[in-house]
């Protein structure tokens, strides 16, 4: 037996490196793959670049925006829709794979189309956190952190500055209330890791509406003992301001507001959470439309940015389904009044996913990944609504809230925060 045994190893052995050897004098001549059904492997030359930092200015967006005097329709209500990790790449896909290439998508029939920078302020590939904290505030900041500069200052960030004006508030994600993108949005905090401090400070923000996961299916999560006593302790954290907590989406048919949701996560999903996101996206307008003035809300996929780490094209599919409709179901509810701006975009790009090809007989197209992490990449912004001309054309992600803020009459962003409470 154990003659076999190194025998098989022996085998073992030379096969690996036989496909080093080929894979080496592939890309010695340039790069080349091997496909064998749904088995790649490739290999490509690898290339550096000079990268020169960014200067010091380029890290804050000028103060109050740099749109003309915001001479287009004001809007009385804005939306942004964003698709986590949602790139190029993935719009593209979608808009062939979900229906038939010369039917599209819904986000592409947007009047007014940008493309927006999305690099942090230490590196080029951004997350989530930093990338949220400079579409919510006009302030780049490292990875990993929320609400805050790189010197560590809190920056004030445009749900403040929306409530400070009287609009309504509120937060809809398929991920936890904890995660970065909601997080970057409504707090202080200098690292994202620091699960229970951001739930906390979320819970604590008077967002009239707040929808999201309790992400009891995130073992990195949970394993926070702080972590878990937060959630556990959900109830008398949002009765100090007067909210409510449901923790099912029955009950979130129901709830009024104020309240926060803390949904466990999907059966056939644990890091997605809540029902269909136009579902939840549904409620959150049903409510903030009848408080009888404007409204801020922001409405969050993050399976499309999982599926895309975990290079998987149906989940991801999937995932811009859902967030499609969402986007339907948005415009729909807003259209008839002209008032309601309508932005749906990505905070940066995950995956590299490629269309390549494929023939209509066969029925199949060839769909290949560039790696599995966030890239540098440009994203899509499309625009709908009264103001929608603001964001045409290639800009960075710091000018996002600048732009908004001045659309909507609010206190010029960016500026530091006159304290770190919500």
């Amino acid at each position: 037996m154990s003659q076999r045994l190194r025998s098989i190893a022996a085998h073992a052995a030379l096969t690996l490196a036989a496909v080093a050897a080929a894979l080496f004098v592939f890309s010695w001549f340039g790069g080349a793959e091997i496909a064998v059904g749904n088995l790649v492997i490739r290999a490509q030359n690898g290339s550096s670049a000079t990268l020169t930092a960014p200067s010091a200015d380029s890290l804050v967006a000028p103060s109050g925006g740099d749109a003309a005097d915001f001479e287009a329709g004001r809007p009385r209500n804005v939306v942004l829709i964003i698709g986590d990790g949602m790139g190029i790449g993935a719009v593209s896909a979608a808009s062939a794979l979900l229906g038939r290439p010369d039917t599209g998508l819904v986000m592409e029939t947007a009047p007014v189309v940008g493309l927006m920078h999305t690099w942090a302020a230490d590196q080029l590939a951004t997350d989530s956190a930093a990338a949220a904290t400079a579409m919510a505030t006009g302030f780049k900041t490292d990875v990993k952190v929320l609400g805050r500069n790189p010197d560590g200052r809190a920056v004030r960030n445009l749900y403040e500055a929306a409530r400070a004006a009287g609009l309504a508030t509120g937060i809809v994600t398929t991920s936890a209330l904890a995660d970065a993108t909601p997080g970057g949005h409504l707090v202080h905090v200098e690292s994202r890791d620091d699960y229970d401090r951001v739930l906390r400070e979320v819970l604590s923000s008077p967002t009239d509406v707040l929808i999201g996961g309790d992400w009891s299916g995130k073992p990195k999560a949970w394993r926070q003992r702080a972590y878990r006593e937060v959630v556990d302790g959900a109830a008398t954290i949002c009765s100090a301001r007067g909210a409510a907590v449901v923790r099912n989406a029955e009950d979130l048919a129901a709830a009024t507001a104020p309240f926060v949701a803390l949904l466990p996560p999907r059966p056939d999903d644990p890091l997605a959470h809540g029902p269909a996101l136009s579902v939840s996206t549904a409620r959150a307008l049903d409510i903030l439309e009848g408080t009888g003035g404007g409204f801020l809300l922001m409405v969050e996929s993050e399976v499309t940015d999982e599926a895309g780490h975990a290079n998987d094209i149906v989940r991801l599919m999937d995932a811009m389904r859902e967030l499609d409709d969402a986007v339907d179901l948005v415009l729909d509810r807003v259209a008839a009044a002209g008032e309601t701006l309508v932005l749906v975009l990505a905070d940066h790009e995950t995956g590299g996913p490629h269309l390549l090809d494929g023939r209509y007989a066969d029925g199949v197209a060839a769909v290949r990944w560039a790696h599995g992490y966030h890239s540098a990449q440009l994203v899509p912004v499309f625009a709908f609504g009264p103001g929608a001309e603001t964001f045409a054309g290639v800009f960075d992600n710091t000018r996002l809230a600048p732009r908004i803020a001045g659309l909507l009459g609010l206190e010029p962003l960016p500026r530091l925060a006159d304290s770190t409470q919500n």
